[in-house]
């Protein structure tokens, strides 16, 4: 079963051309009724080699977990009960999954929100997350502002630990 609204997270890190590393974590929400749809449609655009990617990421822990906190909240406000997140190493995957028990038991993020993690090779939802937050991370470097039809519902909320 879909849930009525479902979140697929990605996530980038940019370093160069800033003062500070940018640690990067976002969602695309979609409507249980257009999931299918907009799946077709990512499936229809599948790379032949490999999931799309910008750059090849390292792992920032710590600043994963405070963006997933606030990640958490947000997509709470919205009425979201399900975020699925892009697979990772098994211990990785059981970090965030601390993470996400301590915000539950600091009452940060209820536990209606549930937090799974799945595969982008099998997820083409999961293609939209880091395709958005490759071009904030461009744009982040480069100066160079979004299109009108990109920042369409966009939130954007700088986070820092």
């Amino acid at each position: 079963m879909i849930c009525p609204l479902h979140a697929w997270g990605g996530e980038s890190i940019r370093s160069h051309g800033l003062d500070a590393p940018a640690y990067l974590l976002g969602a695309s929400v979609v409507d249980s009724e257009d999931v299918e749809a907009t799946r077709e449609v990512l499936e229809s655009l599948r790379p032949t080699n490999g999931k799309r990617h910008w750059h090849d990421l390292r792992r920032e822990e710590r600043a994963r977990a405070v963006c997933l906190e606030r990640l958490g909240w947000e997509l709470a406000r919205h009425d979201v009960s399900l975020l699925t997140l892009e697979s990772r190493a098994s211990a990785l995957i059981a970090r965030d999954l601390r993470v996400v028990e301590a915000l539950r038991g600091r009452r940060v993020i209820p536990k209606t929100l549930r937090v799974e993690h799945g595969d982008p090779r099998n997820e083409p939802m999961l293609w939209l997350p880091d395709q958005l937050l490759g071009m904030f991370g461009e744009a982040m470097t480069t100066g160079k502002p979004f299109s009108d039809s990109i920042t369409v519902g966009l939130e954007i909320f700088e986070v820092r630990p």
